[in-house]
């Protein structure tokens, strides 16, 4: 059973170790040898290049001692260096150490020498452990918290905390999630970053830049590889390293205080639904958040004004201080109704027409302009309010949506919030993984361009992430008929049938997306299309056309993932030592997928390369996986070709009594008849298993 074992990479030691853990490895030998000056991992060179005219003699010395070391697995002294070979797992690394003091040259002994290698692989193997999850194979919290504490101040990066819960009560239950879970996250960080177990389902991931695009972007994948429950924290290292250095020893590790702001996070993201992600940054500077609610001071001023005026509209202008004020009152008199707060300056006009309010602008920005040329242009956000928008406070946050729009114009713009500012607005807060904000602020934007593409794929999005499944698909399905939003429309649209097993409809939802006209920004996008369609050509047993998609993204992107696929999809075409190749490479990815071990347990049987080794792998697939049926299925059939008949009548009952594998088991059920000479039992089982055929086909 898979049970509660140190993973393999706890016994022995990887040529990745001396450059993952190489500041660890580096202190140890520091620590034995003090002397050193300077201390290198190398690949050790196997054979002697050729040397050109410009090779010093020392160059050639170090290279004869580190042929010599590699070959005698000994260390060996060249001058003042030093060569240290450790075997690993597949080969050997050197540790080329430089410096070492001309006295402890002379005193040093070849007994002493031979004493330390062992020693150091020790230390080293003991190191590797206490950074390296037992159970996992992933690195440990502890490795995690060294790691963040000797981060530089303001230095960028970010820290993710993922929790991903099983649904499932038993432990053995819980273990097998864990590891799918962990090949997941494997095949999507693609060893871009370091990934941690930190126990209970949570995970950390370290990445080196911001990153503002790596939860959601996460949260969705999990999502769709059917994971119950995903929740995904981000901390900036900017908001611990920047002002925690001069604080640290009264608020503790820089590592602690990094990790309280994660678990914060993560408690709020856990809050949002089943799959949710939350940025500390939002809860910690709610009032410097760009769509922060007014204060109460202007409120009381708008409200003020609004029993006179149902209708009206108000401009903020993003700056100008007491210049704006002036010029405001020189041009409209002084009994202008504006208030000031901070930098910005809001004006309360009791106007609706669209074309007036924007000339008032105008007028406004050109006259400060003309009185202080050397000043930065300031741009202006305007909200219009009619007698049916409630309620009326609603409208001084319209004018910091219309400003966010106005952001990403010129300086000096003038935006009247409209549908493209909620579309705006509403990202804002998908990327603070507010969700049902984000779907207000969407929906507010479609009551005013109901087929605005971009609208209903952002709504779409939401929608999916909060399993509204069905209202998904109609947003998406809506979008793929407006210009703008096809493209988008169509991927989204073919994940949500992906999800649901519509593999058909899912296919055809691809093939559109790829036939879009193609853009600069769609690349990555193209590309993972092109897997998730040689996915659902591979499940719907197109094998020829998976294989013309997958290969080609196979040799660019060298992903672990595809390996499986590329399997079946070459049993499917009938060659068995192609799928043997890349099922076993897939094995080596993931030692803990069930479907790669059962499809090569049948290529075992189909080919005769052995029917023991066959039903190993059937058997530890049914074991990893005991719900599914197709596996159980696979072994009973290798347990037939191994003559063990009892065993497999016991395998295929309860694939009998299920709907989707009854036609599957019928068929074996016959050929275990026809094997143990039951000719008549087998003939009736034949019959069994057409009449079910005809109910399938006629219900």
């Amino acid at each position: 059973m898979l049970g509660y074992f140190q993973h393999e990479l706890c016994k022995y030691l990887e040529r990745n170790d001396f450059f993952r853990f190489s500041n660890e490895f580096t202190q140890v030998i520091h620590a034995n040898i003090p002397t050193i000056e300077t201390l290198i991992f190398l690949d050790p060179i196997i054979e002697q290049p050729a040397e050109s005219q410009n090779t010093g003699a020392e160059e050639k010395a170090i290279r004869k001692a580190m042929i010599e070391a590699t070959t005698s697995s000994h260390p060996v002294l060249s001058g003042s260096y030093l060569l240290l070979p450790f075997p690993v797992q597949g080969g050997t690394v050197i540790a080329q150490a430089k410096g070492l003091d001309e006295y402890l040259i002379r005193k040093i002994g070849n007994d002493w020498l031979e004493d330390l290698l062992p020693l150091l692989l020790r230390e080293f193997l003991l190191l590797k452990r206490a950074c390296v999850d037992p159970l996992s194979g992933l690195l440990s919290s502890l490795h995690l918290e060294e790691t963040l504490d000797t981060l530089e101040q303001n230095q960028e990066g970010t820290l993710v905390l993922l929790s991903v819960y099983p649904c499932g009560s038993s432990s053995f239950y819980a273990k097998k999630y864990q590891h799918r879970t962990v090949s997941l996250l494997k095949g999507y960080i693609n060893e871009r970053f370091p990934l941690y177990y930190l126990g209970q389902s949570c995970f950390g991931i370290v990445c080196d830049s911001s990153e503002s695009e790596f939860a959601p972007m996460l949260v969705n994948y999990l999502k769709r590889e059917h994971c119950n429950r995903v929740h995904v924290a981000t901390v900036p290292f900017a908001e611990a390293t920047s002002n925690s250095h001069g604080t640290q020893e009264l608020s503790g590790s820089l590592s602690e205080l990094l990790m309280k702001k994660a678990w914060a996070a993560l408690h709020i993201a856990s809050k949002r639904g089943p799959f949710a992600f939350c940025n500390s940054s939002v809860i910690e500077n709610l009032a410097d958040h760009p769509l922060a609610a007014p204060s109460l001071f202007l409120k009381r001023w708008l409200q003020k004004l609004t029993p006179k005026n149902s209708s009206f509209s108000l401009m903020q202008f993003a700056g100008g201080g007491k210049v704006i004020i002036e010029v405001i009152s020189r041009l409209y008199g002084d009994d202008v109704n504006l208030v000031t707060e901070a930098k910005d300056t809001f004006l309360f006009l009791p106007l609706v027409d669209k074309g007036k309010i924007e000339q008032k602008a105008a007028e406004i920005l050109a006259a400060y302009a003309k009185g202080n040329p050397d000043k930065p242009k300031i741009n202006v956000g305007i909200t219009i309010c009619s007698t049916t928008d409630k309620p009326k406070s609603d409208q001084l946050l319209n004018c910091r949506k219309a400003l966010c729009h106005a952001a990403f114009l010129e300086p000096g713009s003038i935006v009247i919030c409209d549908s493209v500012s909620f579309n705006i607005s509403g990202d804002i807060y998908y990327g603070d993984g507010d969700l049902v904000q984000a779907v207000r602020e969407y929906k507010r934007g479609l009551q005013l361009a109901s087929k605005d593409g971009n609208l209903l794929n952002s709504l779409g999005v939401c929608y999916a992430q909060m399993n509204r499944h069905r209202f998904a698909v109609e947003c998406f399905k809506q979008a793929s008929t407006s210009k703008d939003g096809r493209f988008m429309a169509y991927y989204n649209l073919g994940l949500e049938q992906q999800m649901q097993e519509e593999n058909l409809e899912g296919i055809d939802s691809f093939t559109k997306a790829l036939k879009c006209k193609e853009k600069e920004d769609q690349l990555q996008v193209r590309k993972d299309i092109s897997f998730q369609l040689a996915v659902l050509c591979t499940c719907e047993k197109q094998y020829k056309k998976a294989l013309d998609l997958l290969l080609p993204w196979f040799q660019v992107e060298s992903g672990g993932k595809a390996l499986k696929y590329l399997g079946e999809i070459y049993y499917g075409l009938g060659q068995n030592k192609e799928a043997m190749k890349y099922l076993q490479q897939a094995m080596r990815y993931d030692e803990f997928d069930a479907e790669v071990l059962g499809l090569l347990g049948e290529i075992y049987l189909t080919a005769n390369e052995g029917d023991d080794i066959a039903l190993r792998f059937c058997e530890k697939a049914v074991e990893l996986s005991p719900e599914s049926l197709q596996l159980k299925i696979r072994l009973s059939r290798a347990q037939i070709q191994c003559g063990d008949y009892n065993t497999a009548v016991k395998t295929l009952s309860p694939c009998l009594r299920n709907k989707k594998s009854r036609l599957s088991a019928l068929e074996v059920r016959a050929i275990l008849a026809k094997v143990q000479g039951q000719q008549k039992a087998a003939a009736k089982w034949l019959q069994k298993a057409e009449k079910y055929t005809a109910e399938i086909k006629h219900p």
